[in-house]
This record gives C-alpha cells, sequence and structure tokens, in this order.
C-alpha cells in the first residue's frame, strides 16, 4: 500500500484490473516522482495473446482502468514493455523500469487562437512537458484532479473566466476547453447579446 496525493493506495488493485484486459499478460504499478517532484502512478504493461508491445492499445487500457477503478487510481502513464526487467535473483528489478516518455506523443496540431495558446502554455507547465498540441488529452499525459484544480486557477488568472474542474474532465483538451472557456466569456459580457440590443431599440 502507498500514499500518492493523500489517497492510500492497493497498487495490487490497479495491476489486476489492468491484468484483466486479454490483451495484457502482466503489469506492474509503481510509484515515480517527475520533474516537479509531483508523484505520479505509472503502470509497466507486458501484452499477452501474441500481442506485439508496440501494438497495444493504451487509451483502451486507460479507459478499462477508469471503468474500474477511482480517479486517483488511474495511472498517469502506461508504458508497454516486452518483458519486465528482472534481476539476476529473478526479482523485478524495479531501477531498470524506464521513465515514462509523454514527450513524443504531445506534440500535434497547435494552437489556432489565443486562448488554445495560453491553454497549451498552461497543459506544458503543469504536466512538464515541452510542448503540447490541442487535441492532448490532460488527463493521459499525467493530469489528475489536483493539477486540474491548478489548471482552473491558473485560468482564472490569465483569462479571467471561472472555470470549474468538472469542465476540464467533461473537456480534457486545450481545443474542447477553449470552445467552453469562450462560452462562459460570452455569457460573461451580456451586453453582447443581441437581444438586449434590441430591447434598449
Amino acid at each position: 500500500q502507498v500514499k500518492v496525493r493523500g489517497f492510500r493506495i492497493e497498487l495490487g488493485e490497479i495491476e489486476q484490473a489492468l491484468t484483466a484486459h486479454p490483451d495484457v499478460d502482466n503489469a506492474v504499478v509503481v510509484v515515480r516522482e517527475d520533474s516537479a517532484d509531483v508523484q505520479r502512478l505509472v503502470a509497466y504493461v507486458v501484452p499477452g495473446n501474441g500481442t506485439a508491445h508496440t501494438d497495444l492499445d493504451l487509451k483502451a487500457l486507460t479507459d478499462r482502468a477508469r471503468e474500474h477503478l477511482p480517479e486517483y487510481m488511474v495511472p498517469s502513464a502506461i508504458v508497454p514493455l516486452a518483458e519486465l526487467p528482472m534481476t539476476p535473483s529473478g526479482k523485478l528489478d524495479r531501477r531498470a523500469l524506464p521513465a515514462p516518455d509523454h514527450t513524443e506523443a504531445a506534440a500535434g496540431r497547435g494552437p489556432r487562437n489565443h486562448t488554445e495558446e495560453v491553454l497549451c502554455r498552461l497543459f506544458a507547465e503543469l504536466l512538464g512537458l515541452e510542448e503540447v498540441g490541442i487535441d492532448i488529452d490532460f488527463f493521459d499525459h499525467g493530469g489528475h484532479s489536483l493539477l486540474a484544480t491548478r489548471l482552473t486557477g491558473r485560468i482564472r488568472n490569465e483569462l479571467d473566466v471561472d472555470v470549474k474542474v468538472t469542465t476540464v474532465f467533461r473537456n480534457p483538451t486545450a481545443a474542447q476547453l477553449a470552445v467552453q472557456i469562450e462560452e462562459l466569456a460570452t455569457s460573461n459580457r451580456p451586453r453582447l447579446r443581441p437581444k438586449l440590443g434590441q430591447m434598449t431599440v
């Protein structure tokens, strides 16, 4: 049992949820600290059924974890391996487990407007990434409820819009969140609504 972000977590429960997937033969979950000294759950999975580790559907595995586990127990990264590294005595060599590489998958479509530009920058800063595209899922790249709360605070400071944490969960990409922010910003400026303009005529 470990404690991450204030929650007591049984790593074995997460491993069981992942190995229940037909394409996963083995899974190990560890707690790693990222560059910002934030503790994250990282899962290492070895495929079964003749599936190559490069062919594993990591999004499907993450979705499955979300279905069967509370949000705070969902790994922030899932790393596919051909096999788990072992010590000469036959035990898991945790020090040989590679750090998850979010950076490679975090590129993609760049921001198309000021709101998306701000959100991509905030995503990158909070997730510890160099660059984030507008279609990157905040929670698939290490985001969690605590970081989502920080994100809403940064959005309030930089864009002067109050966004609820639940809105981030429902709209986890910069592209989706930007649409919600634009709608909120518009609804906060009632003088721009046509109906009010017609009433003054």
